[in-house]
């Protein structure tokens, strides 16, 4: 007993990285869910639509600023532990003042283009004042991630999760449970202030890895933009799907059709969660992998990634199945309408799961072009197919469409990381000739 005891812990020990990352991600589902329940309980489906629809579009727009920075920072600033040098501040300043400014740039658009940019986005749906708090959570949703990644970059993943997913949502939940927040602008611009203090708390955490001694290591942003820029289309690409299922929902069929989609959305995101959670952390040790030409250890940290992500989300998938009403019981009466989407959405993401961080081995191993083709060509298909959906199915249309657009890419992707790299997620080997 005692042995086996010692062999649990050891496991424990070895993914505690991960389990740290998939529990604060647990968190952030669940103060996400209760900003659904307050709002949904209190204010209604289309004051759900609205808010979800709002704090998308953020997350989007967000997403278009950074370039794809985000992503590219774990992929080279990772360098740093396989050679032991701290990080230039010159090399950080760059990334983050080049995201920012992008950030702000599209703020600046939103505010001077006035309808021409706001009807195509929300038509009537949501309120022509939301614009400033728009602004000001898409910079707060860009700022989090930015600094998040660079704290994951140096492998201080609980930091880098609590930054990216916990901080805002839990602000929000804090504020409408409290009071502070009474309305759907309120609980955005509370959205809005928690991002801007978890930003100030990632550049405080990440001091300690900076250096402006000659020692540090310097990497050009020519060399981030390299990489970032098919890794910004893979961002888009996957940010899209949420966001556009919301709109074409909001657009065609209501803010109430919207606020239903998001709820399902969000109760299937359990499982998105636990993936993104997972393939966060271990898209900085695979990317350190790569880097030390250890392509044995991307192979066993892909099939650690794909096992963990699975046995976390079979039982939750059964769960979420038989749960789904309940649970949108809890949020009100008219949300039981979206049960079936629950169903579609959560078998979709349990699917995805199962292919494994495909996408990913591609991204931190070299393969940005790659993943970019493959990403580009389902975003595509999915603005194609997405409104024709909508048209023939209603919201369980858009749920199918997009879960079977997501499958396919990540298909592809396994496709080309089993034959063209020689990796098997699951089995976590390489074939010779890979090697070679």
């Amino acid at each position: 007993m005692g042995r086996l005891m010692q062999a649990v812990l050891r496991k424990l020990e070895q993914h505690s990285a991960a389990l740290s990352s998939l529990a604060i991600r647990g968190a952030s589902v669940l103060a996400g869910f209760a900003v659904t329940i307050m709002i949904g309980s209190s204010m209604g489906a289309a004051a759900t639509g609205q808010f979800a629809l709002t704090a998308q579009t953020a997350i989007f727009l967000a997403v278009i600023g950074l370039l794809g920075l985000d992503v590219g920072v774990v992929r080279h600033f990772a360098k740093t532990l396989a050679s032991g040098a701290p990080l230039a501040l010159a090399t950080v300043l760059r990334v983050c003042t080049l995201g920012f400014t992008f950030m702000a740039a599209i703020g600046l658009i939103l505010l001077l283009a006035g309808d021409l940019v706001w009807l195509p986005l929300f038509g009537d749906v949501v309120p022509r004042e939301f614009l400033i708090v728009l602004c000001a959570l898409l910079v707060a949703r860009g700022g989090v991630q930015l600094l998040g990644a660079l704290l994951r970059s140096q492998h201080r993943f609980t930091s880098g999760q609590f930054v990216a997913a916990l901080a805002i949502p839990a602000s929000t939940a804090f504020a409408l449970v409290t009071g502070i927040a009474d309305s759907v602008e309120d609980a955005l611009w509370a959205a809005s202030a928690g991002g801007f203090v978890a930003m100030v708390f990632a550049a405080i955490t990440f001091r300690r890895h900076v250096r402006r001694s000659v020692e540090a290591l310097d990497i050009s942003l020519k060399t981030v933009l390299t990489s970032s820029i098919p890794l910004w289309g893979v961002a888009m690409a996957t940010n899209i799907g949420d966001w556009y299922g919301l709109a074409v929902a909001a657009s065609m069929l209501g803010a109430a059709e919207a606020g239903y989609y998001r709820v399902a959305a969000q109760i299937a995101a359990v499982l998105q969660i636990i993936s993104v959670a997972l393939f966060a952390v271990y898209s900085a040790k695979i990317s350190t992998a790569y880097h030390a030409d250890d392509t044995e250890l991307v192979a066993r940290l892909a099939r650690s990634a794909v096992r963990l992500s699975t046995a976390a989300a079979l039982p939750a998938s059964i769960i979420l199945l038989i749960a789904s009403e309940p649970l949108l019981q809890l949020i009100g009466d008219e949300f039981i309408a979206a049960r079936s989407l629950v169903y579609i959405l959560v078998v979709g993401q349990l699917a995805f799961t199962l292919t494994g961080p495909c996408g990913l081995v591609l991204a931190m191993s070299g393969h940005e072009k790659i993943n970019l083709i493959i990403t580009v060509a389902g975003t595509l298909l999915l603005l194609a197919c997405v409104p024709a959906a909508a048209a023939y199915a209603g919201l369980e249309g858009i749920a199918v469409c997009i879960s079977a657009i997501m499958l396919l890419r990540n298909i592809l992707a396994y496709m080309i990381v089993r034959y063209k790299l020689g990796i098997g997620i699951w089995t976590g080997t390489v074939r010779a000739s890979s090697m070679d």
